[in-house]
């Protein structure tokens, strides 16, 4: 019992409370390598689709370089025959050069070049194992055709993974009303969905390729399944620096690539804002400070575009050819009841099945390795 005045700090227990009507979640509907990549399967013009393992075809130029293994080349600088790794690189015409020495070929014979020395006015000796450069062709006028150097087309190749999560809610639970939740069974379903795109974003940095079997899932492999050539791991933890990046796409560019797209998590993205924050010119505002940079010039001409993912190694970066990399679609994502056996209002499944495609990996790079606290 009580006397007197009554006031808002007694006899709380009625009154209702401030509750927003919607609920606030941790973000985990924020997958920007899906949205920047995309899911299509008309992207890698894939037919025969879906299917548990896909494949894709690739081709590449024919080399302009191999190895000599030609003793010879250490103690005489006359010689007019050299033995190359690969002679079905050359053909009568080209203009080879090994160190800073120019040479035409005019006859080839297996791994043998027939070779006029002193082709620019520069002979010398060579190491044995010299590389040996194509820098032009100079056909004789009237010469008979020769074989040429041709490339096969090669294939490579992924498995689908499935992404599942069930839903179980009792028949009490659903007739509960609850703040910013009018139906707690579409709210599940919504909130199990954007869980399992939030993994489908994942799969690309930590995917493991397997072909899998009745007892093991098969699984897709990510970025490190697939790119090798361009993979640079730093070494003693540095400092990332605009050179690594530079370097990175210097190495796509050699290969052919055209990359436009930086993928990194929050550490890379403030060392990047602070490389090219001198570089940025802003009008005057006494009431903001910071730059971020969400786009880069490199000076290869190469445009890149910035794009921060919390679910990225934190001491890694990917510069991507976004043309060349993606994910595809087996069965999309959906819902479906499942037989209830208990007291409950909803019993079912969000499942989905999908794959990723990484084409030209000599057309993307990875840098890692670098210190996420300096």
């Amino acid at each position: 019992m009580a006397s007197g005045m009554q006031t808002t700090y007694v006899g709380t227990l009625p009154q209702k409370r401030v509750v927003s009507d919607y609920l606030w979640m941790t973000d985990p509907m924020d997958t920007p390598l899906l949205s920047a990549l995309g899911v299509s399967n008309d992207k890698f013009k894939l037919v025969n689709a879906p299917g548990k393992m896909y494949e894709w075809l690739q081709d590449a130029m024919s080399a302009v370089s191999s190895t000599a293994a030609d003793t010879d080349l250490t103690n005489d600088s006359t010689i007019t025959t050299i033995t190359v790794a690969d002679g079905t690189l050359f053909q009568p015409g080209d203009v080879i050069v090994i160190d800073s020495e120019y040479m035409w070929v005019s006859a080839v014979s297996s791994n043998d070049l027939t070779v006029t020395r002193n082709y620019s006015g520069t002979q010398d000796t060579h190491a044995s194992t010299s590389a040996v450069y194509i820098r032009s062709r100079a056909r004789l006028e009237g010469a008979s055709a020769t074989n040429s150097h041709y490339t096969q087309p090669t294939t490579g190749y992924n498995y689908s993974f499935i992404l599942q999560k069930s839903i179980e809610i009792s028949r009490s639970d659903a007739r509960l009303q609850r703040y910013g939740i009018p139906n707690i069974v579409e709210y599940e379903i919504g909130k199990k969905m954007d869980e399992l795109k939030r993994d489908l974003s994942r799969k690309p940095y930590y995917g493991v390729r397997g072909a899998g079997s009745a007892s093991t899932p098969r699984d897709a492999g990510g970025f490190d399944t697939f790119i090798s050539t361009n993979a640079t791991a730093l070494t003693g933890t540095p400092a990332l620096v605009q050179k690594n990046i530079e370097d990175a796409v210097q190495n796509c560019w050699t290969y052919g690539g055209s990359p436009d797209l930086l993928v990194c998590g929050a550490w890379a993205k403030r060392k990047i804002a602070d490389m090219f924050a001198g570089y940025v010119k802003t009008d005057r505002n006494e009431r903001m400070g910071g730059v971020t940079i969400d786009r880069i010039l490199t000076a290869l001409g190469v445009e890149l575009n910035v794009l921060v993912d919390r679910y990225c190694p934190t001491n890694a970066l990917y510069v991507l050819d976004s043309s060349k990399v993606g994910y595809i679609e087996v069965d999309p994502f959906f819902y479906e009841d499942l037989a209830k056996t208990k007291d409950t209002a909803a019993y079912g499944q969000v499942v989905g099945e999908y794959g990723f495609v990484l084409v030209d990996e000599a057309k993307h790079a990875k840098v890692s390795g670098f210190s996420v606290s300096s």
